[in-house]
């Protein structure tokens, strides 16, 4: 704790004491000072007093994710970013797959599906296998988000079809299978909703060459007070607040719970 709170301080005084920026803040510098335990609100204010340039991309969120950031860091994190160029945003949940548990092995995985009054979009499945490499360099082994489908670098007679769920549907199975090669080196999965409407999301599954997996990190019935073993939130560009993400204990298709799903932006009252 000792060395992040030191970093954090000469930064800060060296602003104060000569005018001049100090290096910017990065995810790493972020995750460091969590690691050796700076309190949440001194990481908050380290991020509003610095300069910041931050990777707010989906695999930079997930990575901050899975290293231990809480949701306010993530959320200053992001108000800080400059957002990048526009790109179409979602609503998400993303889990990083232990790697040594599915390579060499297909993965079959499913889940249930309600919709209401889904539109120019749909709610499907994702699964993105990479391989070796560091950061944002690794080649993509395979990928499936319910409508673009790459294996070994190329298209299948799948791609581009949607096949998520639209417009309004009764709890529906969803499911698909992919390789995952021996060179995987990680593995990302979960829920993507583009569009407007509301869609639910529960009994999601795993199977690894046929047996079903599973694993206390992951809530796949999402019964848990909150959505464990995943990031839930609006993906697609920096500051993001289109899409609502989190568990409704109030609809289900297994147990008492679901994920829920809802585009909350511009003409979303808009039937």
């Amino acid at each position: 704790m000792k060395r992040g709170m030191l970093l954090l301080f000469l930064a800060l005084a060296a602003f104060a004491q000569t005018g001049k920026q100090p290096k910017p803040l990065t995810n790493a510098d972020v995750v460091e000072m969590w690691r050796v335990g700076v309190p949440e609100s001194t990481i908050i204010l380290a991020i509003q007093k610095t300069p910041v340039k931050f990777d707010v991309s989906a695999e930079g969120i997930l990575a901050l994710h899975t290293a231990g950031i809480t949701e306010p860091v993530l959320n200053q994190m992001l108000r800080a970013a400059k957002p990048p160029r526009a790109g179409p945003s979602f609503g998400v949940a993303t889990g990083s797959f232990p790697v040594k548990d599915a390579a060499g092995k297909t993965v079959h995985f499913s889940a249930w599906i309600k919709t209401e009054n889904v539109r120019n979009g749909y709610a499907g499945l994702w699964w993105r296998v990479d391989g070796p490499g560091e950061g944002t360099n690794r080649p993509t082994l395979a990928f499936d988000n319910s409508q673009a489908r790459i294996i070994e670098g190329t298209s299948d007679d799948k791609n581009g079809t949607v096949r998520g769920a639209t417009g309004t549907t009764p709890w529906t199975l969803y499911e698909f299978e992919l390789p995952v090669g021996k060179t995987a080196s990680n593995i990302n999965f979960g829920v993507v909703f583009t569009g407007a409407g509301t869609a639910w999301v529960d009994a999601m599954k795993v199977e690894l060459d046929g047996e079903p997996y599973s694993n206390p990190q992951f809530d796949f019935d999402f019964e848990s007070p909150k959505a464990q073993g995943f990031y839930t939130g609006c993906g697609g560009n920096a500051g993001c607040t289109d899409y609502k993400v989190g568990i409704d204990d109030t609809v289900s298709y297994y147990g008492h719970q679901s994920l829920k799903m809802q585009y909350i932006g511009e003409g979303a009252a808009q039937k």
